[in-house]
C-alpha cells in the first residue's frame, strides 16, 4: 500500500510539470489582463477538471466500463488541439475583435483539461488497495503542483519588447509552442518512468 501511496504522489507532482499544465492558462490570463488571483483559479479549474476526468475514468474501469483506448486518444489528441489553439490565437489576434478569441480560447483550454491522466489508471484498480486514499493523494499532489508551477510561471511571463503592441499574437505562440514542445517530446522522460513503475506494480 505504500508503494502505491507513493506512486500516486510521484505522479500527481511528475506529471504536473508538464507545461501543457499551466502555461496555456498564464498566457490566456495575462493577455486578458486577469490578476494573479484569477489567473491561479482559472489554472487551478484547469488541474480540477483534469483530476477528475483522471478519476473517474479509472472508477468506470473498476465497475467494468472500459474507456482507455478512448482516454489514450484524449491525451494523444490533446497536444495538436493545443498547438491548433495556438495557432488559431495568434492569427485572429491579427485580425478579428479580441474578446471573443480570448474568451473562445479560455474556454477550449478547460476542455482540452478533460484529456485524463493514463498513468494514474492502472492504481486505481489494482485489488485491495484504499482508491479513495490513493485518488485523494494524486488529485491533491497534482492541484498542488500545478499552482505553485502557476505561481512561478506568472512571475516569469513576459513578452519581449519586440512583441510590444502584439501580445496576443505572442500569447498564442506561447500556446501553439507548448503544444509543439509536448508533441515532440511527449514527456517521454516522465511518462516512460511513471508506465515502469505502475508496470512493476
Amino acid at each position: 500500500m505504500d508503494v502505491v501511496v507513493l506512486a500516486a504522489l510521484s505522479i500527481g507532482v511528475i506529471h504536473s510539470f508538464a507545461p501543457d499544465h499551466y502555461v496555456p492558462f498564464v498566457a490566456i490570463g495575462k493577455s486578458k489582463k486577469w490578476n494573479a488571483e484569477r489567473i491561479m483559479l482559472f489554472s487551478l479549474a484547469g488541474g480540477a477538471v483534469h483530476v477528475t476526468s483522471s478519476i473517474t475514468i479509472g472508477m468506470l474501469l473498476i465497475h467494468g466500463v472500459d474507456l482507455l483506448g478512448i482516454a489514450g486518444i484524449l491525451e494523444n489528441l490533446s497536444s495538436h488541439a493545443l498547438i491548433a489553439t495556438g495557432l488559431i490565437y495568434a492569427l485572429a489576434s491579427l485580425t478579428f475583435p479580441h474578446n471573443h478569441v480570448k474568451t473562445s480560447s479560455a474556454a477550449f483550454l478547460i476542455v482540452l483539461s478533460l484529456a485524463p491522466c493514463v498513468p494514474l489508471i492502472p492504481l486505481l484498480i489494482i485489488p485491495g488497495i484504499n482508491t479513495a486514499l490513493v485518488a485523494g493523494i494524486y488529485g491533491f499532489s497534482t492541484l498542488m503542483t500545478v499552482l505553485i508551477l502557476t505561481s512561478l510561471t506568472l512571475k516569469a511571463f513576459r513578452p519581449p519588447r519586440v512583441f510590444r503592441g502584439k501580445e496576443e499574437f505572442f500569447t498564442g505562440m506561447i500556446i501553439a509552442l507548448t503544444g509543439i514542445i509536448t508533441y515532440i517530446f511527449d514527456l517521454k522522460f516522465r511518462r516512460t518512468q511513471l508506465y515502469d513503475l505502475t508496470e512493476e506494480l
